[in-house]
C-alpha cells in the first residue's frame, strides 16, 4: 500500500469470560414465548392479575383497594428522525442531494476542461475551500519621482517716492471708513432680507400645527364639551329647572347652587366683586382682593364661562388686591379694575399678556386710599375712551385713555362741611377736609357724564 492511503479498521469480536458457550445443537433450537400485557410488577402468580394496594379512608375509617392499576412499562424512550421513503420531504431531500452531486461532477469537469466554462457557463466556485482560500496578490515596480526647478526672471522694480501730510493720511482714513460702512450696510440688508425669506418659507413649509390658534381653539371646544357631558344635569337643571312649589311660597323662593368656581391661584383669597360681560351672556369676570389692611398681598382678576367651569378662560394679576371691576359695554374686551393701594388699570382680555394696556402712578393722580368702584362712561363720537373711579381718599376722578398714557381729571371732591362730632374720628376727617367714598352711580338716560 502506498503512504498517505486511508485504511479501514479491522473488526474483531472479542468474548468475555465466563460467557455461555452453546453448540450448534442448542443454537438451532427454538424456544417460544408469549409476551402478555399485564405488569409483573403489580403482583399475583403466574403472571395473573391480583389487585392487591389499598387506600386508607380517614371519613369511612376503613381500606378500600385501588379499582386499577397502569399496565404498561416503559423501559426506553427515543424520539427518532427517520422519514418514509415515499413522503414528500424525503423525495425532496433526495432530489437536492442529486442535483447538488450532478454540480460538483461537472465543476471538477471544468477545472479539467476550461472549455466547458466559456461553452456552457459551469461554474467553478463551489469547489473552492472556504476554509483555506486566499486572493491571488501581485506587487508592482513603483513609479520613479521627479522634480522640475524652473527658474525666471523677477519682476521689475520702480522706485516710488510721495510726501503725505497729516490732512491728506486724515481724508484716507475718512474714506476707507465710509467703504466699510457702505460694505457692511449692504451685507447687512442682504443678510436681513435672507432670513425674513427664509423665516417665511420655514413658517409656511413646517408649521407648528400642536401650537397653533386652530388647535387651541379645538382643545377648547372639546374642554367644554367634555364638562358639559359630564355635568349635564347641572346644565339642564340652569335651563329648565323650575320649583313646583314657587305658587304655594309667594312671600320666599327657592335658591339651587349650579356650579361652583375654584382655582389655585385665588385661594386663601377673597371675592370683591363680580361683574357679567355685556356681549357675552356665559362670561363674568371676578375680582380677588381682601378687605383687611393687615393682610394684604397680590390681586387676581379671573374670567370664568358657564360652558367651562373647571379652569377660567382668562386671568390677570396684579401686586395689590383688586376691589372692583366693570367692563365696558360697546367694547367688551376691555376691563377696568381698582386696586386696594389706590391704582386703577385696564385690561384687554384678547391679549395673552398679564401686563395691562393702561396704569395709573403717582406722576399720573393715582389715589391714595383704596378704590372702591369704577364705572365706564359711554363712548362718544370723537372723543377718547374714558372711565370713573370713586377711593377713599374723597376725589371722583375721571380717566382718559390717550394714546400713550392714563390721563386723570379730577371731577368731584367730596367735603366735609358739617355734622363733624367730636370723637377722634371726625377730627382726623375734619382735618383732612375730604370724606372717602364708597359708590357712585349715573343717570344713563340723561347722559350727564
Amino acid at each position: 500500500m502506498t503512504e498517505g492511503q486511508y485504511h479501514e479498521p479491522s473488526k474483531e469480536f472479542v468474548t468475555l469470560p465466563g460467557t455461555l458457550q452453546l453448540d450448534a445443537e442448542e443454537l438451532s433450537k427454538q424456544i417460544d414465548r408469549i409476551l402478555k400485557a399485564t405488569n409483573p410488577n403489580v403482583g399475583g402468580t403466574h403472571g395473573e392479575h391480583k389487585e392487591h394496594y389499598f387506600s386508607h379512608k380517614k371519613d369511612e375509617r376503613c381500606f378500600k383497594p385501588i379499582p386499577t392499576m397502569d399496565q404498561t412499562a416503559f423501559h426506553l424512550v427515543v424520539n427518532g428522525n427517520a422519514i418514509g421513503a415515499n413522503d414528500t420531504e424525503a423525495i425532496k431531500q433526495q432530489a437536492e442531494h442529486a442535483a447538488r452531486v450532478k454540480a460538483l461532477t461537472l465543476a471538477e469537469e471544468a477545472e479539467k476542461n476550461p472549455e466547458l466554462v466559456e461553452q456552457e457557463g459551469v461554474s467553478t466556485k463551489i469547489l473552492k475551500n472556504q476554509f483555506n482560500f486566499t486572493d491571488r496578490a501581485s506587487q508592482t515596480f513603483n513609479n520613479p519621482l521627479r522634480h522640475r526647478d524652473v527658474i525666471t526672471e523677477p519682476p521689475p522694480i520702480v522706485p516710488f517716492s510721495s510726501n503725505a501730510t497729516q490732512w491728506d493720511i486724515f481724508d484716507a482714513y475718512r474714506e476707507e471708513e465710509a467703504q466699510q460702512k457702505a460694505a457692511l450696510g449692504k451685507k447687512t440688508k442682504s443678510s436681513r432680507d435672507d432670513k425674513k425669506r427664509d423665516e417665511l418659507v420655514s413658517s409656511e413649509n413646517t408649521e407648528d400645527i400642536l401650537n397653533s390658534q386652530q388647535m387651541l381653539l379645538s382643545l377648547k371646544i372639546m374642554e367644554r364639551m367634555v364638562n358639559q357631558n359630564s355635568c349635564h344635569d347641572i346644565t339642564d337643571d340652569y335651563k329648565y329647572w323650575d320649583d313646583m312649589g314657587d305658587p304655594f311660597k309667594p312671600d320666599s323662593g327657592t335658591l339651587l347652587p349650579l356650579w361652583k368656581f375654584t382655582a389655585d391661584v385665588a385661594r386663601k383669597k377673597t371675592v370683591t366683586s363680580i361683574c357679567w360681560n355685556p356681549k357675552y351672556n356665559d362670561l363674568f369676570a371676578v375680582g380677588y382682593g381682601s378687605y383687611e389692611f393687615l393682610k394684604q398681598g397680590t390681586g387676581v382678576i379671573l374670567c370664568w364661562s358657564l360652558k367651562n367651569w373647571s379652569y377660567p378662560e382668562y386671568s390677570f394679576t396684579t401686586e395689590s388686591g383688586v376691589m372692583c371691576i366693570d367692563f365696558h359695554q360697546q367694547h367688551a374686551s376691555l376691563l377696568a379694575c381698582g386696586l386696594y393701594d389706590g391704582t386703577v388699570m385696564v385690561f384687554d382680555v384678547r391679549q395673552n399678556s398679564n401686563k395691562p394696556i393702561y396704569m395709573s402712578t403717582v406722576k399720573t393722580g393715582k389715589h391714595m386710599d383704596p378704590v372702591w368702584q369704577v364705572y365706564w362712561a359711554k363712548e362718544e363720537t370723537g372723543k377718547n375712551l374714558s372711565f370713573y373711579s370713586v377711593s377713599s381718599d374723597g376725589r371722583v376722578t375721571q380717566w382718559i385713555l390717550s394714546k400713550n398714557e392714563l390721563q386723570y381729571n379730577d371731577v368731584a371732591e367730596l367735603k366735609i362741611t358739617e355734622g363733624l362730632g367730636a370723637d377722634r374720628e371726625d377730627l382726623d376727617a375734619s382735618l383732612a377736609g375730604l370724606s372717602g367714598g364708597t359708590c357712585f352711580d349715573f343717570q344713563v338716560r340723561a347722559c350727564f357724564y
